[in-house]
């Protein structure tokens, strides 16, 4: 599915990629609301570890609106989303700031609870607004047990800032 972009100066344009762009300036400036959407194939692991990881990292100093993760693919086990300084390898000890998930601080992810990878369709959503600083990494952990089967879940990122995931 091609990029879809609305800027003042060209309209609405097809690009490669995927998602949803909206920008001010030229197409090329690519400083606006842009939409980062992934579905990450998960590893089964053991709780605690990253068992997905997105293809992009987001642009420094931009900040997420909002943000969810939603099952595509059956497996066991329950996820979160969370967001690093560093790119973590698959089963690397959990670390970062939860953004979706029961225990994300000083955010409401609904409903309050980690994304159930045993229903296609289920989703954890947040609107508070994160700011990303140096933390543009963005990683699935598996959380409050093992993680089985081959699940797959649809990460979507709504953010403003400069420039679109690298």
């Amino acid at each position: 599915m091609p990029k879809v972009v609305y800027s003042e100066s060209k309209g609405l344009v097809q690009e490669t990629g995927s998602g949803f762009a909206f920008v001010t300036g030229t197409v090329a400036d690519k400083v606006g609301m842009h939409l980062y959407q992934e579905e990450v194939e998960l590893s089964a692991l053991a709780a605690d570890k990253v068992i997905g990881k997105l293809s992009k990292s987001l642009p420094a100093n931009s900040v997420i609106l909002q943000s969810s993760i939603t099952t595509s693919t059956a497996g066991t086990g329950a996820c979160i989303l969370k967001i690093h300084s560093a790119s973590l390898a698959l089963n690397a000890n959990g670390a970062g700031t939860e953004i979706v998930g029961a225990d994300a601080s000083g955010t409401t992810s609904t409903p309050d609870a980690d994304l159930d990878l045993t229903t296609v369709g289920k989703t954890v959503a947040t609107n508070t607004a994160f700011s990303v600083g140096s933390n543009v990494y963005l990683h699935l952990e598996a959380e409050g047990g093992a993680v089985g089967g081959s699940p797959k879940v649809v990460v979507s990122i709504l953010y403003v800032g400069k420039g679109e995931p690298a």
